[in-house]
């Protein structure tokens, strides 16, 4: 009896027109947001590699004095990965440079491609887009009135003369949109592969057809969970206009409330201090620093390494640099706490548990940021070592370590292929399913509690 009132159903919706105008609407945003991804890609690419053209080039004039390579800052671009396509997890929002030397990891900033630093562009017609804006209102518009309307057309009584419990005919009614909908996605995805595969865009590896799918799989969670919303407002209410209002009013707070209220709740639950403020302090300590510093401590000779006073003034910068790191690296971290935080808050929307698990299984986001922001602090600590031994060979060298200038340690020269060189490590599987988890189980239980819901309602429903 399920299997051939799913199939009824589904027949329903593929007949009506919302069903028809949904997927015409959801296959053109699908194709829009393919062929619009083709030419960004293209174009960091094209970005991508002029940088490291660049820092090639920066390298081989910096290689003729060891000194040069560590107290250089380099600049670490986060590059568009190519499965941005399925969602670039907002990172053109997130920071994507990071300025590092060997002796410490300065700051993060955010840079656009744009010319016109005006012109920044919303949210990208990406799969995460379609599923989490498009289809979960299609999967409340299909659902919104599954039980509300037959109520009112008086077709529900007939449904009932039949030898079928209400659970069946709910768990029917639901099944039909989650197929329904998961198809017009299905259907959508093959046809943007199929585009990006023809232009050479997207390698079909094993990874990237698992991360596919892992996507598909929490596409279809989400789809389930605003079907049931919109199963749940039907069985509320007796007439279908107001299931339609309860289901927009459903759609607007998962989609639109909850996510522009992150910076309310930032400032005012998880305050941080402002930039300025840790300017100043940074300022005030640089100020005592000078003030308490050694006569002569600023006095330099570069053509005299062993100058007694490189030490004093190695010093002083030494000093300075870590009284800004000490600040800088608690601003960071409280950074880094308040957005956590706050996106641990608005997790009672699906559409910030979806965007987390997308940002876990694409290795994309601010958990990429985070990560690089990590590893890079790991590889300065690296790097620094790397080149204190080489200084330490150096008998020409006082060995007086200074962050910001060339007058104390070793001015060899290096060749090429022994500068350490930071590369973004992927994410293993291992970590983006431990990620995944905790998320996920929220979903499946936000899906379990609303359809008891509509269960335990549905069992009380009245039909006449």
């Amino acid at each position: 009896m399920f299997k051939t009132l799913l199939i009824k159903e589904i027949q329903n919706y593929l007949y009506s027109l919302r069903f028809q105008f949904s997927f015409v609407i959801v296959i053109i945003v699908f194709l829009s947001g393919t062929i619009s991804f083709i030419p960004s890609y293209r174009q960091a690419s094209e970005n991508l590699l002029k940088y490291q053209n660049e820092v090639q080039a920066q390298k081989e004039r910096l290689a003729s004095n060891t000194t040069l390579i560590a107290i250089n800052q380099n600049t670490y671009y986060l590059s568009l990965l190519n499965n941005a396509f399925i969602s670039n997890c907002s990172e053109q929002y997130l920071p994507n440079k990071i300025r590092y030397s060997a002796y410490n990891v300065y700051e993060f900033s955010v840079s656009h491609n744009n010319v016109n630093p005006l012109m920044k562009s919303g949210r990208d017609l990406n799969w995460a887009f379609i599923v989490s804006v498009v289809l979960s209102f299609v999967a409340l518009l299909l659902s919104y009135d599954s039980i509300s309307g037959e109520k009112e057309e008086r077709t529900i009584s007939l449904i009932f003369t039949n030898a079928v419990s209400r659970g069946v005919i709910i768990l029917s009614k639901l099944a039909g949109v989650v197929i329904v909908v998961s198809s017009m996605a299905l259907i959508g995805m093959i046809l943007s592969l199929l585009i990006l595969t023809m232009v050479s865009i997207v390698p079909l590896s094993g990874a990237f057809i698992a991360e596919i799918g892992a996507f598909l799989l929490i596409s279809v969670l989400l789809i389930t969970l605003m079907a049931s919303c919109g199963l749940l407002a039907s069985v509320l209410s007796r007439s279908s206009n107001v299931s339609l209002l309860i289901s927009l009013c459903i759609w607007l707070f998962f989609v639109v409330v909850i996510p522009n209220t992150a910076v309310f709740w930032a400032n005012n639950v998880f305050p941080i201090p402002h930039a300025d403020e840790i300017q100043k302090r940074i300022k005030i300590d640089r100020d005592i620093l000078n003030k308490n510093a050694p006569e002569g401590s600023w006095s330099s000779n570069d053509g005299e390494p062993f100058y007694p006073r490189h030490e004093l003034r190695a010093n002083l910068q030494t000093k300075i640099m870590m009284a800004r790191k000490k600040h800088k690296d608690k601003y960071y971290s409280d950074m880094f706490r308040q957005f956590e935080r706050t996106r641990e808050l608005l997790m009672v929307s699906p559409l910030a548990q979806f965007d987390i698990m997308n940002e876990a299984i694409l290795a994309s986001g601010y958990m990429r940021f985070s990560k690089n922001w990590r590893d890079l602090h790991v590889f300065q600590e690296q790097f620094l070592s790397w080149f204190k031994n080489l200084d330490m060979k150096d008998p020409k060298s006082p060995h007086w370590y200074n962050p910001f200038e060339n007058l104390s340690t070793t001015r060899k020269p290096i060749s090429l292929d022994q500068i350490p060189v930071y590369q973004e490590k992927t994410e293993p599987w291992k970590n983006r399913i431990s990620e995944i988890a905790p998320y996920l189980a929220i979903m499946l239980l936000y899906i379990l509690i609303v359809i008891s819901l509509v269960l335990f309602r549905f069992q009380k429903y009245d039909v006449r």
